[in-house]
């Protein structure tokens, strides 16, 4: 290095993570006061996060409703009920009170109009038009019109959102009423880091968030991870600054656990099993009341994997159903998406299986990983009722030159469960004689 050159310049993500942290928790706190509806819909999106503060935006006390009832025949009042019914918890006579002043309020509101000239109507505040949601969702039963009238303004042409932001605000509360559409994952468009932050809240916290394409939010992830760390931004309010408190706060965790929990991760927990089947329980008849846990097919071997694997894994699914290929479906075992992993379960009663499944894996594998699926890996276990010990390396290594197959496991039978017992099947002259399916 000469002397005119300087040293490279290394971003050190902890420090600034945690700068950036408190920097947007100060934010929010300056309206962390009750009732106060930036405070509330902080709230309402970090209800899941320890901050270093406690919450006082509850509205639910009595003397907070004693001093603000000039507030419920306003739109915003009705809001601040809606998220206190929703969020908090209060007394008998407190949420007796919020309901009435809900039922009559939304009655007036009903007979205005939410499409002002002026544009000064809860429809263009994200503030209230979430908070309106909750409410109307939480009286329900008592004005089940007001959920038929605001899901109606919601979906209203002349509903035209002067932003993202707060057209997202708008499909969030759609989905709060249970009329919500899929987020779109495009954001090269989008320049705001809260706007970015904001398709990632949606995104996340979506009913259908397994079918998420996984790469895209990884790449969304990272540009919120770069926004927030390296962008110099004015100072947010609190919605803004809790929606992007959220980002850092899901994808650190959703960092670690990749880190901790990774495909290599399945395999080893799957290795385990024969260990693991120590436990298994099947008594000898010397016993008085002896325990068998028979092992008979394949859909016992995924109860017990199901077992082993779903602690560690959140999301594992069962029969995942794929998407369409030509004029076949496809059905995997286990589909653990955060992992983009299939998990194909075989169970093998003679050595002969060994071969039939390598052609069975080979033409699913096409099917299973083609296209735009969710899933881009596979892994492989087979149980061996037989003990065909010499067939299985052949099986594994053949398996194992798929590109995207990262692991295949294959264990065998435990000796002290027999092997079970089976009564052949009739055949006719023509159809020769089998020992039943191959799982």
């Amino acid at each position: 290095m000469t002397e005119t050159e300087e040293p490279a310049r290394t971003v050190h993500t902890g420090p600034l993570l945690a700068a950036q942290t408190a920097r947007l928790e100060e934010f929010i706190r300056r309206a962390n006061t009750p009732g106060n509806l930036d405070g509330l819909l902080a709230h309402h999106i970090l209800s899941r996060r320890h901050l270093r503060f406690d919450w006082d935006v509850d509205p639910m006390t009595p003397a907070w409703l004693a001093d603000n009832q000039h507030r419920f025949t306003h739109s915003h009042g009705l809001a601040v009920l809606g998220y206190g019914l929703a969020g908090f918890r209060s007394t008998t006579a407190s949420q007796s009170a919020s309901r009435k002043h809900l039922t009559d309020g939304l009655a007036a509101l009903m007979r205005k109009n939410p499409f002002q000239d002026d544009g000064v109507t809860f429809v263009n505040d994200p503030r209230q038009v979430i908070g309106l949601a909750l409410a109307v969702n939480t009286v329900h039963d008592d004005t089940p019109q007001a959920h038929t009238w605001l899901t109606e303004v919601l979906q209203d042409p002349r509903l035209r959102p002067a932003n993202i932001l707060l057209s997202l605000f708008q499909e969030h509360a759609r989905r709060i009423l249970g009329t919500a559409t899929t987020v779109a994952m495009d954001t090269h468009s989008v320049r705001d880091p809260a706007e970015v932050a904001c398709i990632h809240w949606l995104t996340v916290s979506a009913t259908d968030a397994r079918l998420t394409d996984q790469d895209k939010l990884r790449r969304l992830q990272s540009r919120l991870l770069s926004d927030v760390l390296l962008t110099e931004t004015a100072q947010p309010d609190a919605p803004r600054a809790a929606l992007l408190l959220e980002a850092i706060s899901q994808i650190v965790t959703a960092s670690i656990d990749e880190t901790l929990l990774s495909r290599t991760h399945v395999g080893v927990v799957l290795s385990r099993f024969e260990a693991a089947m120590r436990q298994w329980r099947y008594d000898g008849d010397h016993l008085d009341n002896p325990i068998k846990w028979p092992i008979t097919s394949e859909r016992e071997i995924q109860n017990i994997l199901w077992l082993m694997l779903r602690p560690a894994f959140d999301d594992l699914v069962e029969e995942e159903t794929l998407r369409r290929l030509g004029h076949s479906t496809y059905r995997a075992d286990f589909g653990i998406p955060s992992l983009s992993l299939l998990i194909e379960v075989k169970y093998a009663r003679k050595a002969a299986d060994f071969k039939t499944f390598e052609k069975e894996i080979y033409e699913d594998y096409v099917g299973y990983l083609s296209g735009d699926s969710t899933y881009r890996h596979m892994t492989v276990f087979i149980y061996d009722e037989s003990s065909s010990v010499q067939e299985h390396e052949t099986t594994r290594s053949a398996l194992l030159k798929l590109p995207n197959i990262t692991d295949v496991v294959i264990v065998s039978r435990p000796s002290h469960i027999p092997k079970p017992e089976r009564t052949p099947r009739r055949h006719s002259r023509n159809q020769p004689a089998d020992d039943g399916p191959t799982g």
